[in-house]
């Protein structure tokens, strides 16, 4: 098979950049204090008129209470029937800056009971709560203290190229020059050329060219941390859909999946209502 030369890589690399915001931790907020280990909880006041009030129940957070819309309530799990935890929301609008979905707040929910993967036949076990504006938010306080402890985020811009897994589905063109499916000497080194160009591109700080898309991100391309690409197709334009939220072991949340589990969310950019879920472990 021809080696590859980094020329010909940047030429089929450069359509298909993309942005991502990267959720990096920080210490602290306006809406809570911490007291010893652990953050404590007032039933919040009602929403004055005034955006910027809005807005701070609104910040991205994981961990905590959610926000939601007057009237909504806590949501069940559709498999069993108990309770969802509550994971973390993204103030979209003010903390996503990349090429971010036509949405501007969301929120996650997950049951450790069912324990989904985003596989065939699962039967609920998530939710993702999306909004184009939040009218009249407050905070929904469930119970006597959070299922995690509450941390906040402060967003970071980057570019974003697909990992190597994620060129079968992106650029099937350089799948096939590699080859992907091989595993030979020639085509690690073909890998190689490929991961060094895109880092080239998009100047992320990754630990190593071959780890591009690591982090806890919003938008951009996932990190596939053990296995091949699982972008999963909207069920009505049959388009893959986009990364919405990827969360790795991180210091955001105490939220675990598996073993070192990284959880993806994905969205349709045209039928928002539509989102899916893939779990991977290293």
């Amino acid at each position: 098979m021809p080696a590859l030369q980094k020329e010909h890589v940047v030429q089929l690399l450069r359509p298909l950049m993309r942005t991502r915001t990267v959720l990096e931790p920080v210490q602290g907020s306006p809406e809570t204090r911490v007291r010893g280990r652990r953050r404590q909880y007032a039933a919040p006041p009602p929403v004055p008129a005034q955006p910027h009030v809005a807005r701070e129940f609104a910040a991205t957070r994981f961990g905590g209470f959610p926000t939601v819309e007057e009237g909504e309530t806590w949501p069940l799990c559709n498999g069993c029937a108990d309770d969802l935890t509550f994971v973390a929301q993204v103030d979209h609008s003010r903390d996503g800056l990349h090429d971010r979905l036509p949405i501007s707040f969301f929120t996650f929910f997950y049951c450790w009971k069912c324990r989904p993967w985003g596989r065939k036949r699962e039967r609920g076990g998530w939710l993702v709560r999306s909004y184009t504006a939040l009218r009249r938010p407050k905070v929904l306080v469930h119970g006597t203290e959070p299922d995690f402890e509450e941390r906040h985020a402060v967003p970071r811009l980057e570019k974003s190229l697909p990992d190597a897994a994620g060129m079968r589905l992106h650029c099937p063109e350089l799948w096939d020059l590699v080859p992907g499916d091989s595993g030979s000497h020639e085509a690690w080194a073909n890998w190689h050329v490929v991961d060094r160009a895109a880092l080239g591109l998009t100047q992320e700080r990754a630990r190593a060219p071959h780890m591009r898309n690591g982090a806890v991100a919003i938008g951009g391309y996932p990190y596939w941390a053990n296995g091949g690409d699982e972008t999963p197709f909207c069920t009505e334009c049959t388009q893959p859909m986009e990364l919405l939220l990827q969360i790795p072991p991180s210091e955001l949340t105490d939220a675990m999946w598996g073993d070192v589990g990284t959880l993806y969310l994905f969205m349709c950019r045209i039928h928002t209502q539509h989102t899916g879920l893939r779990i991977q472990c290293t």
